[in-house]
């Protein structure tokens, strides 16, 4: 009221009279709005900068006001990852007993600890062509990855009895009504006959990787560099493999990244050093979240997972793992290949056999999650050694006879199948004398 009573009666001064007071009043009350507004026009006008003065402080309290929002949002989120997430279950079936009733060993699951199966599926054949599973430590930082060879000999019943064969089988046959894995869940049976039987433990949780869904992870990270070897030239049609990837350091996309994990034609060392390959890539996507210190689109490679993989892992559970993934240091995430026979062959077909003494000793320093060391009474595993078959249950299921192209001829055809009670080298040499 002042304002505008203080600029008519400057207008009229000298007025004098008496009824100036109820003139400026019926003046104002008279003043019309484009009267204000020119007026206000003309007083900002003649205060240097007062307008500018006066946005500037709108926009800085706006733009306060979103930082204050973003601080609050990301406050809430740490609070709810740091203090309100829980951690992934762990498997409490404990480790493995071959005794009669079996009464597993449950005691001394080791705190922050967890495993996990990750398992590429072949698009063509089904088979589970690479096999690592992972351990863990919250507590001291460290994440240890162990692959087993696809070719492994694994104790299975079917003709073909390789690591990579366990899914491929569980799966065929859960749809096939006459056999005894109809309906079965073909993930947990691959679990049961293969990563049990060589654990002597059960993981946590398991990823089964769809190749183009992990060419979609790659790219929503920005792609992976890498050094990329000479020789990356490939094409196999039944496969639908082709591979043209320039030697040298580069920026892998998607399809590259899974053209290397797939690739193994080309190696003098076989699947193990196809294995190396893998290793070297995926150590390289870890160093590259490592010094960022962040796993860009976190989000979004989430979402691709849960969607697109078969998974255990709820969204909350992958939050957690790459929040304690993040804390990891470069030097404390170590690689390993089941040590074995990597040259073996089956009437005809190659396997790899595994070195039972050393892999349990991988197993108990790498992967196990508990305080009780796993021994040979806890695994089934079968191996070959000097013309015969060793086996920690003294049982080689569906017995020699049950091999793809088995001959009984041939020198394997008559060989015996012994009872593993740890290194087998003077007993295989006093059998191998035996047989001659």
């Amino acid at each position: 009221m002042q304002l505008f009573g203080g600029k008519k009666s400057g207008r009229h001064a000298g007025s004098g009279s008496n009824n100036g007071s109820s003139r400026r009043t019926e003046r104002y009350d008279e003043y019309d709005y484009a009267d204000y507004a020119e007026a206000k026009s003309v007083q900002s006008d003649n205060t240097a900068g007062g307008k500018k003065k006066k946005k500037k402080g709108k926009a800085g309290k706006v733009i306060l006001i979103i930082l204050l929002c973003l601080v609050v949002l990301l406050a809430a989120a740490y609070v709810y990852v740091e203090y309100f997430m829980d951690a992934p279950d762990s498997n409490k079936d404990g480790i493995n007993n071959s005794d009669e009733p079996p009464v597993n060993t449950v005691d001394g699951r080791k705190p922050g600890v967890y495993t996990i199966l990750v398992a590429g599926v072949d698009v063509v054949s089904n088979n589970t062509d690479t096999i690592m599973i992972g351990r863990l430590d919250t507590v001291n930082h460290t994440l240890n990855v162990v692959s087993i060879p696809r070719d492994t000999l694994t104790n299975i019943k079917h003709e073909v009895k390789k690591a990579n064969s366990a899914y491929h089988y569980a799966e065929y046959y859960s749809k096939i009504e006459s056999s005894s894995y109809y309906g079965c869940d073909p993930i947990e049976k691959m679990r049961e006959e293969l990563i049990k039987s060589f654990l002597g433990f059960d993981v946590d949780g398991y990823i089964l990787v769809n190749m183009e869904a992990a060419e979609k992870v790659v790219d929503s990270i920005g792609g992976v560099q890498f050094d990329v070897p000479p020789g990356m030239n490939y094409d196999d049609p039944t496969q639908d493999l082709h591979i043209h990837i320039p030697e040298g350091r580069q920026t892998l996309n998607g399809e590259q990244f899974v053209q290397l994990m797939r690739f193994r034609s080309g190696y003098a060392g076989g699947d193990i050093q196809r294995i190396e390959m893998q290793h070297e890539l995926l150590m390289a996507v870890a160093s590259q979240m490592i010094s960022l210190k962040n796993i860009p689109n976190l989000s979004e490679v989430i979402s691709i997972v849960s969607e697109n993989m078969q998974t255990s892992l709820s969204t909350e559970n992958m939050l957690y793992y790459a929040k304690e993934f993040l804390k990891l240091d470069s030097e404390n995430i170590k690689f390993y290949t089941m040590p074995g026979d990597t040259g073996g062959s089956v009437f005809g077909s190659s396997y790899v056999f595994c070195d039972i003494d050393a892999w349990l000793k991988m197993v108990n320093d790498c992967l196990n999650p508990w305080e009780a060391q796993v021994t040979t009474q806890n695994v089934n595993i079968v191996t070959y050694k000097n013309g015969n078959f060793y086996s920690t249950t003294g049982e080689l299921a569906g017995g020699v006879s049950s091999f793809l192209n088995y001959s009984s001829s041939s020198s394997m055809g008559s060989a015996n199948v012994y009872t593993y009670e740890g290194d087998t080298s003077q007993s295989n040499s006093d059998s191998e004398d035996d047989s001659e």
